[in-house]
């Protein structure tokens, strides 16, 4: 009977440690606080994941997010015992001004005693002040205003925030132009605005389009409006006949929601990598910058601040609407908030 009773109790033995051979996932932190950050800013939560059994824990689904937030791709589908990776889980605080948040992500593993395993992110998002406004706000209204003249025409005046790139040279930039960014292309009457144009549009630029009649089109439409002339150049308006071809937008259209970027950090800083026709100026120089600006007509002039981290185009910006320009804002978290988004991209070295 002693001999049974240990042949029976070993083979039970033995079948309880095969049973204890599992895949086990281990999280840290599963909840992740975040504590206060202002409207606007991404959120990254970062999570540990090992695997503290004996077996291959095996990722079964894609990792499943609530509303407002996203993961990174996991680098892996499956942990070996004592294995760990991370995972990265992004909340857009965009639109969650004033409230308590609390978001899940889910995971699915083979994993037997918790095949769904729900981690949770949550703080609070305080609400954006009139001047700040999100990295994605300035991704969505971005766009890039192109000058077809030549370098002594450009020097003369040109549009605020327009970067020169002569219409002969234009073919050569076609793997430098950012594709899905609206690109308005001028010129003097419209003629080469029109052609540059048609010919981007053909090459995978389907947001390009010319300035009606050129500069000359600009000026009967809008006047001198945003319009900046060379130093010592005495202002005139152009003279000739405009072209109004196809693949063009109304230069009307264009100075109701004009746009220019202050670039507020250290020359060096600007150099690396800056938005195209951004300005580079300190906070100091600010009233002298603003003081200069052409006339807006019937337009209106969106300024968008930037710096590294938002402090000082904050403060650029706050000044800016206390002195007589509404539509001035900065970018929360400045552009570490738009690497996170959206790493490099429109941020050009000057040696472009």
């Amino acid at each position: 009977m002693k001999k049974l009773f240990m042949v029976v109790a070993l083979s039970l033995g033995l079948a309880g440690a095969a049973g204890l051979a599992a895949p086990r996932l281990q999280v840290e932190p599963q909840e992740f606080e975040f504590g206060r950050v202002v409207e606007g800013i991404m959120v990254q939560a970062t999570f540990t994941l090992t695997n503290v059994g004996d077996e291959p824990l095996v990722f079964t689904q894609k990792v499943h997010t609530s509303c407002g937030c996203t993961s990174a791709p996991l680098e892996r589908d499956q942990l070996a015992p004592g294995e760990s990776m991370e995972l990265v889980v992004y909340f857009d605080s965009t639109g969650f001004g004033g409230r308590e948040v609390e978001r899940t992500a889910e995971l699915y593993t083979n994993d037997p005693q918790r095949g769904k395993t729900i981690l949770i992110i949550r703080g609070y998002v305080e609400e954006a002040a009139p001047f700040q406004d999100s990295a994605s706000s300035l991704n969505y209204s971005f766009y890039m205003l192109v000058d077809l003249r030549s370098p002594e025409e450009y020097a003369q005046g040109h549009l605020l925030g327009a970067v020169n790139i002569p219409f002969q040279e234009l073919s050569e930039w076609l793997d430098r132009l950012p594709r899905e960014v609206v690109i308005y292309l001028y010129d003097t009457d419209g003629r080469e605005a029109t052609q540059a144009a048609q010919l981007l549009q053909e090459e995978g630029y389907p947001a390009a389009r010319g300035i009606a009649g050129g500069l000359l089109g600009w000026w009967e439409a809008v006047g001198d409006a945003f319009f900046v002339w060379g130093e010592g150049v005495e202002a005139a308006a152009p003279t000739g006949t405009p072209y109004y071809g196809g693949y063009v937008i109304q230069p009307q259209y264009v100075a109701r929601s004009y746009q220019v970027i202050l670039d507020l950090r250290p020359p060096e800083e600007y150099a690396a990598g800056h938005f195209p026709g951004a300005v580079n100026l300190t906070r100091e120089g600010l009233p002298d910058w603003a003081a200069g600006l052409p006339p807006m007509g019937n337009g209106a002039l969106y300024i968008w601040c930037v710096d590294a981290d938002g402090t000082s185009a904050c403060e650029a910006a706050q000044w800016l609407q206390e002195n007589g320009y509404p539509d001035a804002r900065c970018m929360t978290g400045g552009l570490k908030e738009w690497g996170i988004r959206y790493g490099t991209a429109l941020l050009w070295p000057e040696d472009r």
